[in-house]
């Protein structure tokens, strides 16, 4: 399983990032240059709409009927066991940048229009990306635990922090299409460590699960290079990649129904 796991997590990779590019140039194209308002019927923002929804179809789809062959753990032990310390040691990798973002938040509040929300999210940042490493686990081992367990508590209640967060940060732009896929990207997030946790609970559902993640995947690719502080933008880049890491994890970990003992 280890092969398609690595298509089909390479896959939701490049589909984020021409969904990046099609962003990209809706940002550049189909914005007023000196209202700042949408051009109505821009055709960069149909093309963006039109392919968004191509891509959400067609994880759905790929992930309920190839999905439907497979046996799927339910347990965080079984569905996110790591077979190579890769997993882990990039885990620790994307701490450090998680954290180093957190860091320029916390320290920058000062200059923002919400400092002390900023403050706060730059220090359930830090916290948030401490824990992330403790969601995989050791060569042959998995997160499992009470320690993973609280560990994808305190990432999943981060990132419905950052929902709260993202929507007070851009409360007062008018324009919507600047800020919903945002919004929509940390959403779909929170939904992915959300389904993510069900595991270490020993009540996950790859089906729902690998959805979101893929979801969470391609919003935060596609939205990485709208207007915002670098600090949001690593985050973003980070979640994203964590949401990969363990796509790859919970597909390399079914096995055919048939192989069963």
């Amino acid at each position: 399983m280890r092969k398609t796991a690595l298509t089909l997590t390479v896959s939701t990779l490049v589909l984020g990032v021409f969904g990046a590019f099609l962003r990209w140039l809706q940002t550049m194209n189909a914005f007023d240059k000196e209202t700042g308002f949408p051009i109505p019927g821009a055709g960069t923002t149909v093309v963006f709409v039109i392919y968004s929804v191509l891509v959400i179809a067609a994880i759905c789809v790929v992930t309920l009927v190839w999905l439907s062959r497979f046996d799927r753990g339910t347990d965080a032990g079984r569905a996110l066991r790591c077979d190579s310390v890769f997993p882990l040691a990039a885990a620790w990798v994307l701490c450090a940048a998680f954290a180093a973002a957190s860091c320029i938040l916390l320290f920058s509040a000062g200059t923002s229009r919400y400092p002390l929300g900023q403050r706060l999210f730059g220090g359930f940042g830090i916290l948030a990306a401490l824990s992330l490493p403790f969601l995989f686990g050791k060569k042959g081992g998995s997160g499992a635990g009470p320690l993973g367990r609280s560990a994808v508590t305190v990432v999943t209640l981060f990132y419905c922090f950052w929902m709260v967060f993202c929507y007070r940060m851009n409360s007062e732009n008018p324009v919507l299409w600047q800020i919903a896929p945002e919004i929509l990207a940390i959403t779909a997030a929170t939904a992915a460590f959300y389904f993510i946790a069900t595991f270490f609970y020993s009540a996950g559902h790859a089906p729902r699960a690998l959805i979101a993640v893929a979801l969470g995947v391609y919003l935060n690719i596609a939205t990485l290079f709208d207007e915002r502080s670098t600090a949001l933008n690593v985050m973003l880049g980070v979640t994203a990649a964590a949401l990969l890491l363990l796509e790859y994890l919970l597909i390399s970990n079914m096995k055919e129904k048939h192989d069963e003992e």
